[in-house]
């Protein structure tokens, strides 16, 4: 992905790449890219850039939408760097841009339904290990249950299981109590249980 930042005269052309693991705190990397060190700022998006756009595309359910989104949440962050507070936690405040500008570009787009992409998120994160294993139908089963899932039980699930954030952390993106978090992630986990159980006709106790 290509991003282009506009400041006054000056075009600064990203190149965000995937991978690559940070060497120093995000805090860190952006204190240096408010000093004007762009290669900060890059290093945080080549991190963050998989899970964003995977995050986007399960809220839009359209690739082209959510890199649009995700492209407007960066540039959200470069607009936004002279009044980040340095002691912020930088993954929650990120994640609740990406969240809002995927809301709204599938709004403004309204691009209507896609299917997801089995591939894409892992489902066995869903359930702990201990719970069950999930074959092929049951993935099947899984992400069309995910699909059917109101808002307000969908998006704490995937903020947990795509962009993995703590519960305190969902908190924060969502501006909800912890204990609102800890109540709809168990109300969507049981709806998921309940649903796949359904369609599979009932899993042992022992699986």
């Amino acid at each position: 992905m290509s991003i282009n930042f506009l400041q006054g005269r000056w075009i600064y052309k990203v190149r965000v790449r995937k991978g690559n693991a940070l060497d120093v705190t995000e805090q860190e990397l952006m204190k240096r890219a408010k000093e004007g060190q762009q290669d900060a700022l890059e290093q945080i998006f080549r991190y963050h850039i998989d899970s964003a756009i995977r995050l986007a595309y399960l809220i839009t359910r359209n690739w082209a939408t959510a890199e649009d989104a995700v492209q407007e949440a960066f540039l959200q962050v470069f607009r936004s760097l002279a009044s980040f507070q340095d002691d912020r936690p930088f993954k929650p405040w990120f994640t609740k841009i990406v969240v809002n500008k995927a809301k709204r570009t599938k709004d403004r787009l309204d691009r209507g339904y896609l299917p997801y992409d089995m591939e894409e998120v892992n489902p066995h994160r869903i359930y702990s290990p201990e719970e069950h294993a999930l074959d092929k139908e049951g993935v099947d089963a899984l992400f069309q249950a995910i699909n059917e899932l109101d808002d307000i039980h969908r998006l704490p699930l995937l903020l947990k299981y795509v962009s993995g954030l703590t519960e305190a952390e969902i908190a924060e993106t969502l501006g909800i109590p912890a204990s609102r978090v800890k109540s709809r992630l168990y109300v969507a986990r049981q709806r998921l249980k309940k649903r796949t159980e359904l369609e599979g006709g009932g899993r042992d106790d022992d699986v």
